[in-house]
């Protein structure tokens, strides 16, 4: 899948004080290839000389990113961060720069001392994180202006969503985008005044350069810019709430178009999660980064485990394809099929670096019926080739040194990832990936959870062993962390009708409620007022980006909350949350799709389809598997087992009143309090749910 590489170009001159950088898409990508790819090292000052003494052995070196590397990692002091459990605070230990991580220390130095806060916010596997570190951060000169100049804060935006959503605003309203890293000058009491993403070390044709900005702030104005966009390349990283979003909507295509195609993509993310993302007891992991080194003991390069040369693919598969209309081994058909060249299908101007030169993305480039007319080829036979030369290639790379593996677990990135797992087990009856889903949720109760303050933790870590470890004190959860963790865990509850999953979710609803709901204007805060209490302001996100706002996700899971209880109460705050954010979705409803989703489903009334039966008996089953076969975004799905002192029988007494008809599992499907007739033929359901 192609990632995008997008930057929209032009330079404008802006007044001295007050100017806005503007920024690219996230994680930007190419420059012009007349820019310098490396700062020329430069004189430092005696503070340098100090900062670069030798450490002894017994210093820990920070783990993971390119700050690890053995070409990238000069034995120096470590600054503060290396004190922080982020692997992306970990990163930059080592730079020549006097990192603070976010805190009272930080903003109590930029006040007694009157310097403007330079905030730099991005996360352990964004290239152009790393391309920034090892330019600008590295460099020694740089470094002391940052130091002598500034109060400089590190922030891992996947920790504090509420810092990177309060900056991002600001990047965002005075540029046309925004992205990572996000560079953000503030004044002493943390008001941004400029802000931008990626900058070169030094100035080029088009682009200022890094230590050009810094000299200009501290002489209050500059150049604002940004580049054009283009989509080519991949950006390789592979983040977890990609891969969780992406299998529920292939999913769902194949729900609506019965296309094995869809169902075969979505095995293969949550394949790749298991095997890559999945940390033993459960949890998973937050990515994968986009560099690696080629072999092992070289620098690290993008895509480097990814990529292909025709070489390589040749000497991989050499055998003859019998019954082609010309000479032809795997290889060549693999290469036409997916279009590689000798001399690389990468555009120069996507690779500014150099690192990707006589390198192949394996795009596909025919249909398997262009592919098998071109060499007179069965269609089935030329997949089976395909599919067996893939193969080959993927037990290859397992080879090649593997890329940096973000191991922080984040609540509600793992809610997503339940998800994914959830909804395609049910999807496809699965149960073998419902059980990770169940797997993923028993971690987050067990590692993510304080159950004295009913409470979730944003954060854990991998420690020694695979044990999981936490920073002291806690990093408190975030209002996402709340909405993905209740979608996941009732999407749990429909995928295994285990109903102890349903009652965590409406237990974390209810905190959510206390530490987030804005009883004046409706809607939820993004961050606890607590926790929030250092920055300008508290948000409400009021926009779907890479991950959906989590006011839009929480209009569903009230929805669907109020279907599973009968509360009134929820669907209420449905209505309010809903009210509150009604002129956004009036003026832009392209940036709230998943509240005007929500908005329709509650407009339309959700539909109660009962299940009435055994949960493992085979005629229940049956009944089930045909309600996930049919895509019903308007429903929430229920396992009445006959015990009125069940949780759901407690919250719905109508479910009392509907029987199994002659002994065997009946579905009954309920809109608007009434029910239809009672129906035992899967087949007969299923004409009722998609006529």
């Amino acid at each position: 899948m192609l990632g995008a590489r997008a930057w929209l170009g032009r330079v404008l001159l802006l007044p001295r004080a007050g100017a806005g950088l503007a920024a690219s898409r996230r994680c930007p990508g190419v420059w012009p290839r007349t820019w310098p790819h490396r700062s020329p090292s430069r004189g430092s000052s005696s503070r340098d000389k100090d900062r670069s003494a030798t450490v002894s052995s017994s210093v820990p070196m920070p783990a993971g990113g390119k700050g690890s590397h053995p070409s990238s990692t000069p034995q120096r002091v470590p600054n503060r961060l290396i004190h922080e459990k982020s692997p992306y605070l970990l990163q930059h230990a080592y730079n020549p720069v006097d990192w603070y991580p976010w805190g009272q220390e930080a903003f109590d130095k930029a006040r007694k001392e009157n310097k403007p806060i330079f905030l730099s916010v991005g996360y352990s596997t964004c290239h152009w994180c790393h391309m920034m570190e090892e330019e600008s951060f590295q460099n020694e000169e740089i470094g002391r202006l940052l130091s002598e100049d500034f109060v400089s804060v590190k922030v891992d935006r996947e920790e504090r969503p509420d810092v990177d959503k309060v900056y991002m605003t600001f990047v965002q309203a005075t540029s046309s985008g925004g992205g990572w890293p996000m560079n953000v000058w503030l004044t002493p009491n943390l008001q941004p005044f400029v802000g931008g993403t990626y900058f070169p070390p030094e100035d080029g044709l088009t682009r200022v350069g890094f230590r050009t900005v810094l000299l200009r702030i501290r002489e209050q104005g500059f150049h604002r810019y940004s580049t054009d966009r283009q989509w080519h390349v991949p950006h390789f990283e592979k983040m977890l709430y990609d891969q969780a979003q992406l299998a529920v909507a292939y999913s769902q295509a194949f729900q609506l178009s019965g296309d094995e195609f869809y169902s075969d993509v979505a095995k293969g993310i949550l394949q790749y999660v298991a095997r890559s993302l999945s940390h033993r007891s459960g949890g998973f992991y937050s990515a994968e980064d986009a560099d690696s080194p080629p072999e092992r003991g070289q620098r690290p390069k993008e895509g480097a485990y990814y990529v292909w040369t025709v070489k390589e693919v040749q000497q991989l598969l050499p055998e003859p394809v019998l019954g082609a209309t010309e000479p032809l081994t795997s290889g060549q058909l693999l290469m036409k099929h997916y279009g590689l060249t000798e001399a690389g299908n990468i555009s120069p101007s996507q690779d500014p670096k150099g690192e990707l030169q006589g390198q192949n993305v394996l795009t596909v480039r025919y249909s398997l019926e262009l592919t098998a007319a071109r060499f007179g080829l069965d269609v089935e036979a030329v997949r089976t080739l395909l599919n067996s030369g893939l193969e080959k290639l993927f037990q290859a790379r397992k080879h090649r040194p593997k890329p940096h593996l973000d191991s922080k677990m984040l609540a509600a990135w793992n809610g997503l990832m339940v998800s994914g797992y959830a909804v395609t087990g049910a999807v496809l009856g699965q149960d073998r990936l419902i059980n990770y889903a169940t797997n993923g949720a028993k971690f987050l109760k067990r590692h993510m959870f304080d159950v004295a303050s009913g409470r979730l933790m944003r954060t854990c870590y991998t420690g020694p062993g695979g044990t999981v470890e936490h920073s002291n004190p806690p990093c408190w959860g975030f209002l996402e962390d709340y909405a993905f963790v209740v979608r996941g865990l009732l999407d749990l509850y429909e995928a295994s009708q285990e109903s102890a999953w349903l009652e965590w979710a409406l237990r974390l609803q209810d905190t959510q409620d206390k530490l987030f709901w804005d009883s004046q204007g409706g809607g939820y805060f993004c961050s606890e007022a607590e926790l929030g209490a250092g920055l300008p302001l508290r948000l409400k996100d009021d926009q779907d980006g890479a991950e959906p706002s989590a006011n839009s996700v929480s209009a569903h899971n009230l929805l669907r909350l109020h279907g599973f209880t009968g509360h009134k109460d929820w669907m209420d705050k449905c209505v309010c949350l809903l009210t509150a954010f009604s002129e956004r979705m009036r003026r832009v409803p392209v940036a709230l799709p998943e509240m005007v989703r929500a908005l329709s489903a509650q407009q339309q009334t959700l539909k109660q389809i009962v299940i009435c039966g055994d949960r493992q008996a085979k005629d229940t089953k049956a009944l089930v598997q045909c309600v996930h076969s049919v895509y019903i975004p308007n429903k929430v799905l229920i396992l009445a087992d006959g015990d009125p002192s069940s949780f759901l029988s407690r919250q719905l007494p109508f479910l009392s009143t509907l029987r199994r008809l002659e002994d065997q599992a009946t579905a009954y499907v309920c809109e608007n309090q009434a029910c239809s007739v009672p129906i035992t033929d899967p087949c007969e359901l299923r004409k009722l749910l998609h006529p």
